[in-house]
């Protein structure tokens, strides 16, 4: 997961200390009940504030990636005559715990460009936002740069609670998606979300499996097990007991769990039970026609998982385990499904893909010439230039801007699609470039400030893009423009001295001496020690005399 300062590594715990639990399964552990209430309570607060880190699957970029991801799969449906599509009802894109939206809403915006100038627009197809909490489903749902979508009918909601097999109920549309009523293949993404729902932890070692055991514990006593703050508090401690016999009711699991009992020595391994259980339950209502991507901090080879050290539990308001995308991939080849992911080993980022699909004895195998757009799509835009590579690139961008030129950064910001985060990154240096500009390049910056706005979906977060837009394009001398980001700024974040003093001087440059007048007055009315809108306000009685 992407760094941040709130971030940090639960610590093993001491010998002592008071014990909020002792030798619980990993998957039953408290701590997942107190995750359930950390993002029931903080709902959009979370990423709002950036309490939980969620730029890096977040992005203009890699929703770009999987939107193309996502048409080429379409495209081999198209030609797949072994299962043909249902003209009458939608492939349904089902998002797994949506959080902020903010993802969902660079896809559609970025799928449905395409989509509708594409020889495939006569195809329906639905992008469904869920989370489990109530919260998150009521802000998408008023959020005003989806409405367009939600009235057009490509947009639906629905609430998911990955610890239970229950059918997809749609809120709009008032559709079941549920193995009776789903006959189209259903295409989900899972961004951020495996490594925060329960897993289970092992230790193999001398050919002989162990379950690992945490127990937590607090250097405080605490009164309430229920209380959220306990999970920057905790530490965890682990106890390895080996297991005899089959250790779950699947198959599948016991067979993975044999493999790694067959070929690791001295190593933990995490096994993600609620991720695997929730992909059997999207099979089974989707009758075995599924596309699943999915985007996480985690591992995907067999190398990765020798000599591993105990389960690293991570905190940032909530907490999050690493992916083993290896136990995933495992668990797609025992379903004879098509497993993709990236050669070179990631930096940040692990993104994989998996097709399933009819495993009939008279079908045809899953890999090439069936769903080779997939494939091929999947080359070119997650493993050859992918959104883990951007990533990359971006914090050494960000930490140069000041030495780039300004044809690189737009280059740059082009090359993003327009993300207002990579904007911020290299805002200090726009504005340093501003003030020399001349000519064409003032209208390429505020060719950009329109895109960055374009692509912008607002959280209310404390940071005031409008504002930054309309300071830009006043440093280049494009005031109407400048204007029309201040006031959104006022709309937005409420009226404060600096931007009505740039509005003021906005009307003053245009020579609309009567408009600045009222603005460097509003200032002053704010705070009457602004200096800079007290020397204005002279400048301006002075000339309107």
């Amino acid at each position: 997961m992407e760094t941040t300062e709130q971030e940090s590594t639960v610590q093993e715990a001491p010998a002592t200390g008071f014990v909020v639990e002792q030798n619980q399964r990993l998957s039953a552990s408290l701590l997942w009940r107190l995750q359930r209430r950390f993002f029931s309570e903080q709902s959009i607060d979370a990423w709002r504030h950036s309490i939980v880190p969620h730029y890096i699957t977040s992005n203009t970029f890699i929703a770009q990636a999987y939107a193309r991801l996502v048409f080429a799969y379409v495209r081999d449906l198209l030609r797949d005559a072994q299962s043909p599509l249902d003209p009458a009802q939608p492939i349904y894109v089902l998002e797994l715990g949506a959080g902020s939206g903010r993802f969902s809403y660079h896809f559609i915006k970025k799928f449905f460009t395409v989509w509708q100038q594409s020889a495939l627009s006569h195809i329906p197809v639905c992008y469904v936002m869920s989370d489990f909490c109530e919260k998150n489903l009521a802000f998408w749902r008023q959020h005003p740069l989806l409405q367009t979508y939600i009235k057009q009918g490509v947009l639906d909601f629905a609430l998911v609670d990955m610890s239970k097999t229950d059918d997809i109920s749609l809120q709009n549309s008032k559709v079941t998606l549920s193995q009776a009523q789903l006959n189209n293949p259903l295409v989900v993404i899972a961004n951020y979300v495996f490594d925060s729902i329960e897993q289970d932890a092992f230790y193999i070692n001398d050919g002989i499996l162990h379950e690992s055991l945490v127990s937590l514990h607090s250097q405080q006593a605490e009164a309430d097990l229920n209380d959220v703050s306990l999970l920057q508090r905790v530490q965890a401690q682990w106890r390895d007991v080996p297991v005899s016999g089959d250790y779950y009711p699947e198959p599948a699991f016991n067979q993975i769990l044999a493999h790694y009992q067959q070929h690791l020595a001295d190593s933990h391994v995490l096994l993600p039970v609620q991720s695997l259980r929730y992909l059997a339950h999207l099979r089974h209502i989707c009758n075995n026609r599924l596309l699943l991507i999915s985007a996480d901090k985690g591992y995907g080879r067999e190398d990765d998982l020798r000599f591993r050290g105990t389960p690293g539990l991570v905190s940032h308001g909530s907490i999050s385990l690493s992916v083993n995308y290896h136990a995933i991939a495992h668990y797609v080849g025992l379903h004879d499904g098509l497993w993709m992911s990236t050669p070179q080993r990631h930096q940040d980022l692990y993104i994989c893909a998996a097709v399933f699909a009819d495993a009939s004895p008279d079908s045809i195998p899953l890999g090439s010439p069936r769903f080779v757009e997939t494939q091929q799509a999947f080359t070119e835009h997650i493993s050859d230039i992918g959104p883990d590579d951007f990533f990359s690139l971006k914090r050494f961008i960000q930490a140069h801007a000041d030495s780039l030129e300004l044809e690189q950064i737009l280059a740059y910001l082009r090359m993003s699609g327009w993300d207002a985060t990579n904007f911020w990154g290299c805002y200090v240096a726009l504005m340093q470039h501003a003030t020399t500009l001349e000519g064409p390049l003032k209208r390429e910056v505020a060719n950009m400030a329109a895109q960055v706005w374009q692509h912008y979906y607002p959280l209310g977060e404390v940071r005031d893009l409008a504002f930054a837009l309309g300071s830009l394009l006043y440093e280049i001398e494009h005031y109407p423009e400048a204007i029309v980001y201040l006031e959104r700024s006022c709309r937005l974040y409420g009226n404060a001295c600096p931007t009505l003093y740039n509005l003021g001087m906005c009307h003053y440059n245009l020579r609309q001496l009567p408009q600045a007048l009222q603005y460097v007055n509003d200032a002053l009315q704010l705070d009457p020690h602004y200096e800079p809108a007290r020397v204005m306000l002279t400048t301006i009685k002075n000339e309107m005399c």
